[in-house]
């Protein structure tokens, strides 16, 4: 499989084309459109105002010089997912795959310009305008290396009213002469794995070693359906075949794409049984497979030598297919959410799951299609983690959070065991990687365990501190230390025991000075560390001096009183309540 990949991509990358590229639409309408529509709708003329972008190419993941293996730049992912305006919000990652010098960047730039345009109808801006954005360029030799993501991600809000995050990303194209074959199949690997729309970008048609590219992710796919419950492991998948060179055979657009891709994903007696199989397994594998065909961009794109994007050099009949191809793509009907094991995930789980992929990929050797689905279960394990954190985080926040009054010690010890429950509870219905990971899915069960042990601890802390007698505690212990020290002191002067008055005397002094400073300190926020140790002393003299007493002395005493006036209260009510006969 992978010398016919070799092959294929060495084949298709001897075309030299600058670095134009299509993205892949979605759903189109029905009617196809012809080169007549094409010709009936010109490109704009008119003078638009320029698109403003925000935002930057951010690499993440990028090849040591020194190694040559590729590495994870986590900072930089962690500050585009973890920017507090997405990282709570699930993610749709759309991403361009295929051959290097193909023109990704360049359609990336296009899908850029209409989300940076929000979606206006005059997107495309001012034909004049330099294309900006991933940086893209002509010639043979390649520019994207790795893989870059966009700083900015796009908000999306769907027809339900929920927002979504958008990121895309570019990648560097598979097989040129600089890469081996593990960094060509890293770089599509991870390109497959993470995106929920994957964009196929291939020239001139689809040919079998297209889909025989696709056989690694194909055969974890079925392994992935026999260990969870999901339908499909990957989401969307767009073939775009660019420079289709047979419009009067196949008319261009989705549904001449999408009839090129029926004939050519049918399965016959014919065909060798590994084609039947890839055939199959990807309409098993992914939930919406669609194919777009592309005209040629015009030879200006490729023999002018300062080409930069410019629409009024590009032709128009390419320029109209772009009109309809990128806003359907972007349709936010057409943005899926990001899965794993069937579950969406946010922006802050999509971090982990690129930090587990790389370890997979970290040896010299490719992963076994096994391997995969193991690394699925622990990429679906921790977004199951998270889930069960959020809902456990949610239930507390809600009984002693912000301004809730203080919950009983007890009664909250009995909410947390069944908020704990039900976080577990929903961590094994989410995880749906199981069946044959059980280890994978009882080791993260137990962090996620560890993880809420030490959420109850703050949370007691946040909800004793909203304890008025406990924050009352330290002043009503030295006051009644100081009390005792007065009785004292004045027991021993009434008998003349002047010495032991004096002592009494001091002890009540002291106390008086730490009551004073405890005070000043909750006042001016100073000398927090004497606070700490008038506290100390304070818990040390109640936990083993005046809680004992009270307990042995006064609390059944009290408790006793307390029973005899309510049994008293209920006994009049009743009396009172009585009817007399007549």
């Amino acid at each position: 499989m992978a010398a016919a990949w070799v092959a294929r991509q060495k084949e298709t990358s001897s075309v030299s084309c600058q670095d134009y590229q299509p993205v892949t639409r979605m759903q189109v309408e029905d009617r196809p459109v012809t080169r007549k529509q094409v010709e009936d709708k010109p490109v704009p003329r008119e003078q638009v105002e320029d698109i403003v972008m925000d935002g930057h190419p951010v690499p993440i993941l990028i090849q040591n010089e020194e190694t040559g293996n590729f590495e994870l730049d986590e900072d930089a992912l962690e500050e585009v997912l973890l920017n507090p305006r997405v990282a709570d919000k699930f993610v749709c990652v759309l991403a361009v795959a295929g051959a290097f010098r193909k023109g990704k960047s360049f359609l990336l730039d296009f899908l850029l310009r209409y989300m940076s345009s929000q979606q206006a109808e005059e997107w495309l801006g001012n034909v004049n305008e330099p294309l900006k954005g991933f940086k893209w360029r002509q010639g043979s030799k390649r520019e994207t290396t790795g893989v870059l993501i966009w700083s900015e991600p796009f908000i999306i809000k769907k027809r339900s009213g929920e927002e979504i995050a958008v990121i895309l990303m570019d990648t560097q194209g598979t097989f040129d002469i600089q890469s081996s074959m593990k960094d060509s199949t890293t770089v599509f690997a991870l390109t497959t794995m993470v995106s929920s729309v994957l964009v196929y970008n291939l020239m001139n048609n689809i040919q079998e070693d297209d889909l025989m590219n696709l056989q690694l992710f194909t055969s974890y796919g079925m392994l992935a359906q026999e260990d969870c419950d999901t339908a499909h492991p990957f989401q969307r998948l767009h073939f775009l075949v660019r420079d289709w060179g047979f419009p009067y055979e196949v008319p261009y657009g989705h549904q001449g794409g999408q009839k090129l891709l029926d004939d050519i994903l049918m399965v016959t007696e014919k065909q060798h049984p590994a084609h039947q199989e890839v055939r199959r397994d990807l309409r098993k594998c992914f939930r919406d497979i669609n194919c777009y065909l592309m005209p040629h961009p015009g030879f200006k794109v490729i023999q002018k030598a300062d080409f930069d994007g410019r629409l009024v050099d590009i032709e128009e009949e390419f320029v109209n297919h772009l009109k309809v191809l990128v806003p359907r793509l972007l349709a936010p009907d057409n943005l899926v959410k990001k899965e794993i094991g069937g579950q969406p995930i946010k922006a802050r789980d999509l971090l982990k799951f690129f930090t587990l992929f790389m370890e997979v990929f970290k040896d010299n050797d490719l992963p076994e299609p096994t391997t995969l689905v193991e690394f699925a279960a622990q990429a679906s394990s921790q977004a199951a983690l998270e889930a069960g954190k959020e809902y456990y985080a949610e239930t507390m926040e809600a009984l002693v959070g912000g301004d809730r009054p203080f919950l009983k010690t007890i009664q909250m010890e009995a909410e947390h065991t069944k908020a704990k429950e039900r976080a577990t509870q929903m961590y094994l219905e989410k995880n749906k990687y199981g069946r044959k990971n059980q280890s994978v899915v009882e080791k993260y069960q137990t962090l996620l365990h560890e993880e809420i042990d030490k959420m109850f601890v703050k949370y007691s802390q946040q909800n004793e501190a909203k304890n008025v007698f406990k924050a009352a505690r330290t002043p009503a212990t030295l006051f009644s230390v100081l009390m005792f020290f007065y009785l004292l002191s004045g027991i021993f002067g009434l008998f003349g025991m002047y010495s032991f008055a004096n002592v009494c005397n001091l002890g009540m002094g002291v106390f008086l000075i730490m009551l004073t400073v405890w005070a000043y300190v909750r006042y001016s926020g100073e000398y927090r560390d004497a606070g700490v140790y008038i506290d100390e002393l304070a818990t040390f003299l109640w936990e083993n001096v005046i809680h004992p007493v009270y307990q042995t002395y006064m609390e059944k005493h009290l408790k006793e009183a307390a029973e005899h006036a309510a049994q008293q209260a209920i006994s009049s009510s009743l009396a009172n309540g009585k009817v007399k006969p007549a």
